[in-house]
């Protein structure tokens, strides 16, 4: 029997499967991670308003939607059959979109108010939903035989997807604390995990003698569950980091209002009774300071432990991508994975920006952003950028060009903080453009100083929203218009711009155009010039060295293996235990190490300084390697005497530098005079 073209029978014999249970467990691990996610993010969503309300309602359909599709791929790559299975990629990506709209219908059921009739309707709506995205899956599926499905057990799943889905909406609705939602997205990945296996337990492959779907640009299951697995997890890693820095600035202002509150009471009561004490109101004002010193010390450990642990599960995601695109041995990408793993690259690369505009503007609010100043060519800074920016230019039929200006202009500046403000200025002139505008930046003498315009013929401001241009995570109402950002750049752009005692100005007419104008001292020694960063023949440039590297991260190990192997001249040794690595440091007596600064037991500047005590180890040169990017721990760095420091996420670039610096002997005067 044939219903809506899925086979139904109650005979038919079919071949032997089974699941590998690795990747049932991982299947599982996924829409539990992506039910914890969505519950933390629809717990904003209670005292959101207005557009905050949209995005926490988006977010976790986006969140919970693609979790379900997410661990529905990984347990098909684990169902395992004698055949090679291949996947239509317009259906598969069909039945994702299809669980994504069920979710964030279910959601918009529950906002007209909690009722038992509402979450039931809801329940339903995403149950069947989750139930059309499974099987358009499974139709998506193509292998050498003819799918067949018991009616019991198909029935069964489609009830046992809506019993899912109305537990999962009554529980968003009820909980309230972490652990509760811990608890609570163990039980809905149980659920969702039952309602896939026990379609699975009713679904019959009966052997055919051809394969059919040849020639239909198939996707390999694994390739395809990896893909949509990374993309969820950078959309997971997202969906968690605003939740936290949401739930952290709400404290933060409940904090503050309660804490001026006090102040108000306090100063009323003085004024009113005239009996305030002079030495009781210094102490006041002396915890005062201490509790301010104190909050700015947890801020700046925040920082570093978000930059940390932010940036390490980055590493691996750039650094693999980068070495996929360099190429994976002699196996070379197909276009199809080719454009995969530019897609990961693109993402991940966005995600770090991303996380650097958050704690740079964090850096700033505290006092802790640094420039150094010196003499700098804007022109040759902004033509850099163009070449960069082009094929973004040329994807948005915009024209983007450097206008003629006068000669040996220069200006004082921290080069690469410039750098990030007309980055920042010509991304926006690109994003908001319209197609067959241009974007031109210009470099003149403006009285005692250097003005550099990025001018373009985009959309424009409303004027009634200039005054909230430079306003953190303020984007203009222009939260749906499908451009990414979190609304920091301008806000960050300015604070850049003061902080090199310079000016940043805009004028904009709504459907015209804007010019936005940075105002910085002008320098009359002749500008710095700097060698750009390439990536060619990388292979060629390494330098042939026995390196030893210290690191406790599985992943970051992995990485840097195969990173030497696709250079090819680098022979490498690896440890995860600090005592371990001075053991071998001494018997091996390496061209190079590569120390991890935060490892367990004995951080890296343990184990440079006991480097140092050796005599056989104190000439090795050492670079360190941190997620940590705050001025503090690179300086401590310095003072360490390691012979380089690296940032992750690591490029192959950077790391190929380093090694150079580290291995070149030093130039003596002997040398020079020759």
């Amino acid at each position: 029997m044939e219903v809506l073209g899925l086979c139904f029978s109650r005979e038919a014999v079919g071949i032997a499967t089974r699941h590998d249970g690795a990747l049932v467990l991982i299947s599982y691990m996924v829409a539990a991670l992506a039910s914890f996610t969505a519950l933390d993010m629809t717990e904003r969503l209670r005292t959101a308003r207005g557009a905050a309300r949209r995005f926490w309602h988006l977010g976790a359909a986006l969140v919970l939607g693609g979790g379900i599709w997410a661990m529905h791929f990984v347990a098909m790559l684990a169902y395992r059959t004698p055949f090679t299975v291949g996947y239509a990629p317009g259906l598969t990506v069909l039945s994702g979109l299809i669980a994504m709209i069920g979710v964030a219908a279910g959601l918009q059921v529950l906002a007209g108010g909690a009722t038992r009739t509402r979450i039931a309707g809801g329940g339903v709506l995403v149950g069947l939903a989750v139930a059309t995205m499974h099987y358009m899956g499974m139709e998506a599926m193509r292998l050498p035989g003819e799918v067949y499905y018991r009616p019991g057990l198909f029935a069964l799943s489609v009830v046992v997807a809506v019993a899912a889905a109305t537990t999962a909406l009554w529980l968003t609705v009820t909980l309230r604390t972490a652990k509760q939602r811990a608890i609570a997205a163990v039980i809905m990945a149980l659920a969702i995990c039952g309602m896939h296996f026990t379609g699975m337990a009713g679904t019959v492959i009966v052997a055919g003698v051809s394969a059919p779907g040849a020639g239909e640009g198939l996707v390999s299951g694994s390739l395809l569950s990896a893909t949509i697995v990374a993309g969820t997890a950078l959309i997971l890693t997202v969906g968690l980091m605003c939740a936290y820095v949401d739930r952290r600035l709400e404290a933060q202002s409940l904090a503050e209002a309660v804490r001026l509150r006090a102040i108000n009471e306090h100063l009323e009561s003085a004024v009113a009774s005239r009996t305030a004490d002079l030495t009781s109101a210094l102490g006041a004002l002396d915890e005062q300071r201490r509790r301010a010193e104190a909050a700015n010390r947890a801020k700046s450990d925040f920082l570093a432990s978000m930059s940390h642990e932010l940036r390490t599960p980055l590493n691996a995601v750039i650094g693999f991508a980068e070495v996929l695109r360099m190429g994976w041995g002699d196996e070379a990408l197909s276009r199809r994975q080719g454009e995969a793993v530019d897609q990961i690259h693109v993402a991940g690369r966005h995600l770090l920006a991303l996380i650097e505009e958050v704690l740079d503007f964090a850096r700033i609010e505290s006092g802790k952003v640094s420039v150094s100043i010196e003499a700098v060519d804007p022109r040759e800074v902004a033509e850099a950028l163009v070449g960069s920016f082009r094929p973004t230019a040329e994807r948005a039929s915009v024209s983007l060009l450097v206008a003629p200006s006068e000669a040996g202009l220069a200006v004082r500046a921290d080069h690469l903080r410039l750098k990030q403000v007309l980055t920042n200025l010509m991304s926006n002139a690109i994003k908001y453009n319209r197609p067959r505008g241009n974007v031109e930046v210009e470099v003149r003498r403006h009285g005692g100083q250097v003005r550099i315009s990025v001018r373009d013929t985009g959309l424009g401001i409303p004027a009634g929203r200039m005054a909230d241009l430079f306003e953190p995570f303020d984007r203009l109402g222009r939260e749906s218009s499908g451009v990414e950002g979190a609304g920091l750049g301008l806000a960050l752009t300015r604070r850049l711009v003061e902080a090199m005692d310079g000016r940043l100005d805009v004028q904009s007419q709504e459907g015209v155009g804007s010019t936005f104008t940075v105002d910085l001292p002008a320098e009359h020694a002749p500008a710095v010039t700097r060698d750009e960063d390439r990536h060619e023949a990388l292979q060629a440039q390494a330098p042939k060295a026995l390196v030893l590297y210290i690191e406790d991260n599985a992943s970051n190990i992995r990485l840097m293996r195969h990173i030497a192997q696709v250079l090819g001249s680098i022979d490498l040794h690896v440890t995860d235990e600090p005592w371990e690595g001075l053991e071998l440091a001494a018997r091996l007596r390496p061209d190079v190490i590569l120390l991890d600064i935060n490892l367990p037991g004995m951080d890296g500047f343990e184990v440079k300084a006991r480097l140092d005590a050796d005599v056989a180890t104190r000439d090795i040169p050492v670079i360190a390697i941190s997620a940590n990017v705050l001025g503090d721990t690179i300086a401590r760095g310095q003072a360490a005497g390691f012979r380089g420091y690296l940032t992750k996420p690591i490029s192959v670039r950077a790391l190929v530098d380093a090694l150079h610096e580290a291995t070149e002997p030093p130039m003596t005067d002997g040398a020079v005079n020759a």
